[in-house]
């Protein structure tokens, strides 16, 4: 794997995070591989579910935030082989779940899986 690619990956889930997190929505849908998705397994009042939101339904919430300072957060690659990677995202709003591939070149998200940030300061 070049340096190259460790940072691509790094700047897929930069893009990812600071896209949304400062209004820029075209950065933050772009991050996205065409097909990816987002899920989040949930609870509510004993019911279990699979909320399943798209790129372009991110890209427009994007759209509408209220700019802010992305503040500490920290990207860990945990494995990458050929054209797939592993990486954790831990915000102060959120922790998410990467799998991203290299599609014609480009590293991208394909699927996400996240959680409201609980405990901010809890180790991870």
């Amino acid at each position: 794997m070049s340096q190259e690619d460790i940072e691509s990956i790094r700047r897929a889930a930069l893009d990812y995070l600071e896209g949304y997190v400062s209004a820029d929505a075209p950065r933050h849908l772009g991050a996205y591989h065409p097909e990816a998705i987002k899920r989040r397994y949930t609870v509510h009042d004993e019911v279990f579910g699979i909320t399943t939101i798209s790129p372009q339904t991110m890209s427009d919430d994007a759209a509408l935030q209220t700019p802010r300072d992305v503040g500490d957060f920290e990207i860990l690659i945990d494995g990458v082989y050929h054209d797939i990677a592993t990486v954790r995202v831990y915000s102060q709003w959120w922790v998410d779940f990467l799998h991203v591939v290299k599609a014609r070149g480009s590293w991208k998200l394909f699927h996400v899986t996240w959680h409201r940030r609980v405990e901010p300061d809890s180790p991870h």
